[in-house]
């Protein structure tokens, strides 16, 4: 029944699927000092998803064998379809008019994973579209289920096992906006992916399945995901992927809030350097402007909403913290005695190059401010770039610079 209801859907269903470049997080960059040659340090890192992807010798052999024993132990026999299972499925549709769990194999988890990131793409442009396509991803059928089938034999023929498991790893979602077993390492571990033991891998591909339910985000997931986690260990010694010793004692540490070691990711200007929050965020608002990204401002946005881009910029933070604290030392930001605002900008003579940008108040743009001395309208720019109508420039305005402005044709409502 099956096979005579399906097989013309299978014919018609397309072929082709390829694994995209995945979204990654940015980092923004500034000077240590005035030389560059000295190096520099990262202010900030800005992301849609927090990502970042790392080769297949940088993740524990401990991951690898998890994700086989908890998710496709015949993962390296099969051409990316596991015959039995879905057989399984289709006898669970006829019978009950859903498709039963087990039937996908790693390669169309991956499959449905591509579907899924893809989709997201449309959030915050289209969010009807993005939520069709989100839907369509996720949607219990037979058919849909057969359409995985048909793109991830094709995966098999264009990559190798290796490098389907290894994209799997990277475009996994380990609950929220945690994607990728690195990133999952460090936010859940503090640690990275080549370095976790065999508890902490089991703990992570147990989040895969049920993100929400077995994510480490709360401690209200820690029996769900120990659970789960300890059904994989159990596989992976019947396996032979691990020996009695190292099953005895992963299963014997529990996950409570002494093994998990919560490291929030910092995203957004928000959670930059303190010295050069408000300097982030004038960077991020220039990403339109960035030829290096693309020919036109819609790819260089898109380019920078899928990330892993590392940004240099000529901020000097050994001049940044002098004018931050002269800045406040001044005109400190609780002053409520008057509307005080105080700005320090250095700006390289002929090259332009922005050396300090600081002002008298924190920089804070969540929808309601702590307090009066926060703000996220910064003073050094104009509105296009997250700043206000402008100030008067008073007597800082010297004669030779004003002069020199009209010369270049410039006007005094400029």
């Amino acid at each position: 029944m099956a096979a005579s209801n399906t097989i013309g859907i299978f014919d018609s269903l397309p072929e082709y699927i390829e694994i995209n470049e995945l979204q990654q997080r940015n980092t923004i960059y500034a000077q240590k000092t005035a030389d560059p040659a000295a190096g520099y340090t990262a202010i900030a890192t800005v992301f849609a998803q927090n990502r970042e992807e790392v080769a297949w010798e940088e993740v524990s052999d401990f991951v690898k064998d998890a994700t086989l024993a908890g998710e496709d132990r015949r993962f390296y026999e099969h051409n990316g379809v596991d015959v039995q299972s879905v057989i399984r499925a289709a006898v669970g549709n006829v019978v009950s008019g859903g498709i039963e769990s087990g039937a996908s194999t790693l390669t169309m988890q991956l499959v449905k994973n591509i579907c899924i990131q893809e989709s997201l793409k449309l959030q915050g442009t289209d969010e009807e579209a993005f939520r069709a396509e989100y839907d369509s991803c996720q949607e219990s059928s037979l058919e849909r289920k057969l359409n995985e089938a048909k793109l991830a034999i094709n995966l098999e023929k264009e990559f190798t096992k290796d490098e389907i498991m290894l994209a799997y790893l990277n475009i996994a979602g380990f609950g929220g906006n945690t994607y990728g077993i690195q990133a999952a390492a460090q936010e859940y571990f503090n640690t990275t992916a080549a370095d976790l033991t065999l508890a902490q891998a089991a703990s992570l591909i147990a989040i895969v399945q049920e993100p929400g339910a077995r994510s480490l985000k709360t401690p209200d997931n820690y029996a769900g995901n120990q659970e789960r986690r300890d059904v994989i260990l159990g596989n992976m010694l019947a396996y032979d992927m691990i020996t009695q010793a190292q099953y005895d004692e992963a299963v014997a540490i529990p996950v409570d809030e002494a093994f998990v070691t919560p490291t929030p990711p910092r995203n957004g200007c928000i959670a930059a350097n303190d010295y050069a929050r408000f300097f982030c965020d004038y960077v991020v608002r220039n990403v339109a402007n960035f030829e290096s990204l693309g020919a036109d401002a819609e790819s260089r946005l898109d380019a920078w909403k899928t990330g892993g881009i590392d940004v240099y910029t000529t901020l000097n933070m050994s001049l940044q913290q002098v004018a931050y604290d002269a800045v406040l030392r001044y005109a400190p930001a609780s002053e409520t005695r008057l509307e005080l605002g105080a700005v320090a900008v250095s700006v390289e003579p002929g090259t332009g190059r922005i050396l300090t940008m600081t002002q008298n108040k924190l920089f804070d743009n969540s929808e309601v401010p702590p307090g009066p001395e926060y703000t996220a309208v910064n003073f050094n720019t104009d509105r296009a770039y997250g700043g206000s109508s402008g100030f008067q420039p008073g007597s800082t305005y010297k004669m030779f610079t004003l002069i020199e402005w009209l010369n270049q044709g410039r006007g005094l409502r400029e």
